[in-house]
């Protein structure tokens, strides 16, 4: 059992790195030191394990008054809360690590790696309810990749304002929105697998297609927005 478990949590933190490593390489310019995303990544662990706290605190209370939380209103719960704080870690990221938060890319960078940190707590807390297992399941790099999509959407707005773009705040906000609408969305379709494979032991095909389908969309935008802000460096520093 021993042995089971440090295999299944050195496939997730490998998985973890893997992903993480595949982010750098987005980082064309002015890479970011390795010690200060690591610091990103904890803080992004250590944030959603507060907001987890935070939702039981919520589910709890509304028990308590007779109210049941259905999947709309839980995944609303997880999907706001959980991209705040996401954000608030690229905010402080922006503030303690000024000298290096300096491109517009950054917000992305350091958002992926405080979602990153994210995810990796919250399979963590799945993994160790699921135990013994020996091998990762399937769905936690989705989880990895899933989190670090959205938290990079969600800060990607904060690099344009660290480095007094135009309409900066209202750019983050948008990025803010989308990210949080994202998790929602895909926190619903999970929801609702969830409760129809513990009635009938299957998920039915459209769980699979939105799922996907929200997935893809989300690369599509992360990737659009590493462009973007690639060739906003570029245009600041006379590339074009």
């Amino acid at each position: 059992m021993v042995l089971g478990a440090i295999f299944l949590y050195a496939t997730l933190g490998a998985s973890a790195a893997l992903i993480g490593w595949l982010v750098v390489r987005y980082d064309l310019y002015e890479r970011e030191p390795i010690g200060l995303l690591g610091i990103a990544t904890g803080l992004g662990a250590a944030a959603m394990f507060g907001v987890g706290q935070l939702q039981l605190a919520v589910i709890r209370a509304c028990h308590g008054a007779g109210e049941r939380l259905g999947n709309v209103e839980l995944a609303l719960l997880a999907g706001t809360s959980e991209e705040l704080a996401k954000l608030a870690v690229v905010a402080l990221a922006a503030v303690w690590f000024r000298r290096a938060f300096n491109e517009p890319i950054d917000g992305l960078i350091y958002g992926s790696f405080a979602g990153l940190g994210a995810a990796v707590e919250e399979s963590i807390a799945v993994l160790s309810d699921a135990m013994p297992l020996a091998v990762l399941p399937a769905q936690e790099p989705v989880r990895l990749a899933g989190h670090l999509v959205m938290g990079g959407i969600g800060g990607f707005g904060v690099g344009f304002a660290a480095v007094g773009a135009r309409r900066a705040i209202l750019g983050a906000a948008a990025c803010l929105v989308g990210a949080m609408a994202l998790h929602t969305l895909w926190d619903i379709v999970a929801f609702g697998a969830a409760d129809a494979y513990r009635a009938a032991g299957r998920t039915h095909p459209w769980h699979t297609a939105a799922a996907i389908a929200l997935m893809l969309g989300g690369m599509v935008v992360y990737r659009s927005m590493v462009t973007m802000g690639g060739r906003t460096f570029e245009r600041m520093n006379g590339g074009g």
